[in-house]
């Protein structure tokens, strides 16, 4: 387990195994997340790639790990760039299919507190540890694991006469272990060297032993032959997502819907393509949605632009095969209201101003000024024999996507800073211009200067020109 002490205050540097302390010769201007937290609890990376996060983390007892004040900078831009105000899981909701039991992890049993579990060397193999106090039991004990991971690659372009343009990636990744009843689940935030963030829960730990039917429909067979029939259930999460987008006072929200316009293109492979129109429209009122095929919504500050001029935004991109939408805690996939201090919880809100309040009762008819997006993603856990034991883990999660936050890729090598826009008709800077010689200077010699002789000058001697003398008595021939 690696543990790193870092001051927030000093900067120190190992020269020649003498230790030197750097005094900055001028005050360096805080960052939006630096004034908003210190110490341990500040988390700024900056990646193999050369960009850079930045974010707070605490442990709240009931949803577990919370990050606040998350900020991205690109490899190239001289500052971050605010992304969230804060990002935490909202409610597990947990129904099994007999109708028998359905638990709501989050606001019951807790995903902090006395569920959250110490991380151990097994968590966390190469990132580093932070500790934070629990309860009055347990004190302070290891509780998220930091760490960058390789992510594979990042982007591969193999321009003709040019270059192969290639990169791996990494991503930032915080981690916590609750374990609630038979489960033990992980909430897992990675973010990627070019912005996109990833939102997931792992679910791992055993099947719960109380929950056998001997229904066929209801669950699966585990033990050998057509016996003991696990439960199946649902995992449906919930997340808060509060933007923050560039820290804008105002903050819109956009939806993207592509239909087809019922004529078809008659030049492609097919001679039958469908031609397809995307709109977009704002949504001006808190909301819930329950998204259809060829939707997407993404949340826009209109007055921060990139160096396009184009208005800097986050894209939500949510899985929707596995839904659980079956009761009013649950019938939406994204739902958007306005940030307030004591809307916190999807359903059965502890905060007593709005007590055993949910999403829906949040939704109240508001403009949509300061939105926050609660995310619902589903998995129906048909159980399976490789489930026991313990159980491999399952994850379910959502990406935010970065739209127009860079006007080019934030990545992108110094050979394709060129590209920006239709590059039709603009000579490619990496390729000569002068087309290379394709044909010699002189034409070969093809025939030889000189008739090869083709018979031999004179007629071989095929015996001995005498008869051999044989070796005198006692000389070795």
């Amino acid at each position: 387990m690696n543990r790193r002490i870092v001051s927030a205050v000093t900067g120190a540097a190992l020269i020649a195994g003498s230790l030197i302390v750097l005094t900055p010769s001028a005050a360096v201007a805080q960052t939006v997340t630096e004034a908003s937290c210190s110490g341990d609890s500040l988390v700024s990376e900056e990646l193999a790639a050369g960009s850079t996060w930045q974010m707070c983390w605490r442990i709240d007892s009931y949803r577990g790990l919370v990050l606040d004040k998350v900020a991205y900078q690109p490899r190239d831009d001289a500052a971050p760039f605010l992304v969230l105000d804060s990002i935490a899981l909202a409610q597990l909701n947990v129904p099994y299919d007999t109708g028998a039991t359905e638990y709501n992890d989050v606001t019951t049993y807790q995903v902090g507190g006395r569920r959250l579990q110490a991380i151990e060397d097994i968590d966390c193999p190469t990132g580093e540890v932070r500790d934070t106090w629990v309860d009055a039991t347990r004190g302070v004990i290891p509780s998220v694991c930091i760490a960058e991971e390789d992510s594979g690659i990042a982007y591969r372009s193999n321009v003709p006469r040019d270059a192969l343009y290639a990169a791996q990636g990494t991503d930032l990744v915080l981690h916590s272990v609750s374990r609630i009843g038979w489960y033990e689940y992980l909430t897992e935030y990675r973010f990627h060297d070019d912005g996109e963030i990833s939102v997931r829960l792992g679910a791992t730990g055993d099947l719960s032993p109380n929950d056998y039917v001997n229904v066929v429909n209801q669950g699966w067979p585990l033990a050998p032959g057509q016996e003991d029939f696990a439960v199946n259930h649902y995992h449906s999460a919930f997340w808060k997502v509060d933007f923050g987008l560039d820290s804008g006072s105002t903050q819109t929200v956009e939806k993207f819907a592509t239909t087809p316009t019922g004529e078809y293109g008659t030049t492609g492979d097919t001679g039958h393509t469908a031609i397809l129109d995307t709109k977009i429209t704002t949504v001006d009122f808190e909301t819930k949605t329950m998204g259809a095929n060829r939707e997407a919504y993404r949340v826009v500050n209109p007055e921060s632009l990139n160096a396009d001029g184009h208005a800097r935004s986050y894209e939500i991109i949510v899985p929707r095969d596995q839904a659980y939408n079956l009761n009013p805690e649950t019938d939406y996939d994204i739902a958007f209201t306005n940030a307030k201090s004591d809307e916190v919880h999807a359903s059965y809100n502890l905060i007593p101003s709005k007590a055993g309040q949910m999403v829906t009762d949040y939704i109240d008819g508001e403009a949509l000024t300061d939105p926050v997006a609660w995310v619902n993603v589903g998995f129906h856990h048909i159980n399976r024999d490789e489930d026991q034991s313990p159980m491999p883990i399952h994850w379910q999660g959502f990406t935010l996507y970065p739209r127009d936050v860079s006007a080019q890729n934030p990545l992108i090598p110094e050979g394709r800073k060129w590209v920006n826009g239709d590059m039709r008709g603009v000579p490619n800077p990496n390729i000569p211009t002068t087309p290379p010689t394709t044909a010699p200077t002189t034409a070969p010699t093809t025939e030889p200067t000189t008739t090869p002789t083709t018979e031999p000058t004179g007629t071989p001697t095929a015996a001995p020109t005498g008869t051999p003398v044989p070796p005198a008595p006692g000389q070795i021939d």
